[in-house]
């Protein structure tokens, strides 16, 4: 897959050649007016709440934080950028870019990784969205539909990359479509149905919490 093949107008895959190297630290404007600013916030305090210090910098306890900030909403992940994520570890770590742990480019690695995770997660989010935008008889109800659903409107938009990119995955890219589609859905009635991740990353942060309270209450 090259660096920068992209889908939807995102990233799949983010060269960590993008970013400066480790003795060169890579500036992002911070809290820059977009549409996930508050989001951003969010994450922010997550990292906090939960004590996130330079040894926990990897891509699976930030993708733990990035599920417990998810809200279903149209565009959520479509609009979420790699930059705010930059954003969000500079506000609670200011120098995270230079410590040990980021060390030999391992930044940019991070970076690259967390870019992934979010370019598939918007991939599933615009495939729902298009199920979404169609009457409720014409959608498709199981796996194996959707992906052919998703695979014939891919081809009759001539979204060739993406086409490629849903293949490998075959049932499985129509199955999170469905997940993604139904927690949409269900929004739209002012039901919000939370991903496995999102229940995950609150149980984290809430046994972090609740231990921080106990170091803090007098011994009896």
């Amino acid at each position: 897959m090259p660096p920068w093949f992209a889908f939807y107008g995102l990233p799949v895959c983010i060269s960590i050649n993008t970013f400066q190297p480790m003795n060169e630290t890579y500036h992002y404007p911070t809290l820059r007016p977009r549409p996930h600013a508050t989001t951003v916030s969010s994450l922010v305090s997550y990292l906090a709440d939960c004590q996130v210090k330079d040894s926990q910098l990897t891509s699976m306890h930030i993708a733990l934080a990035l599920e417990y900030i998810y809200l279903p909403s149209l565009r959520f992940w479509r609009d979420f950028r790699i930059e705010d994520v930059a954003d969000a570890l500079s506000l609670h770590m200011p120098n995270w870019q230079r410590t040990a742990a980021m060390a030999n480019g391992r930044a940019g690695l991070l970076l690259a990784e967390l870019g992934n995770i979010l370019a598939i997660n918007a991939f599933d989010d615009a495939n729902a969205e298009m199920m979404l935008a169609v009457p409720l008889s014409e959608r498709p109800k199981t796996a194996a539909s959707a992906f052919s659903w998703i695979s014939n409107e891919l081809v009759r938009k001539g979204l060739t990359a993406e086409l490629e990119f849903a293949r490998p995955d075959g049932d499985r890219c129509g199955e999170k479509a469905l997940e993604v589609l139904h927690r949409l859905e269900q929004a739209q009635r002012g039901i919000v149905i939370e991903r496995l991740g999102t229940n995950v990353a609150r149980a984290y942060r809430d046994a972090v919490m609740n231990h921080r309270v106990g170091l803090l209450m007098p011994a009896s």
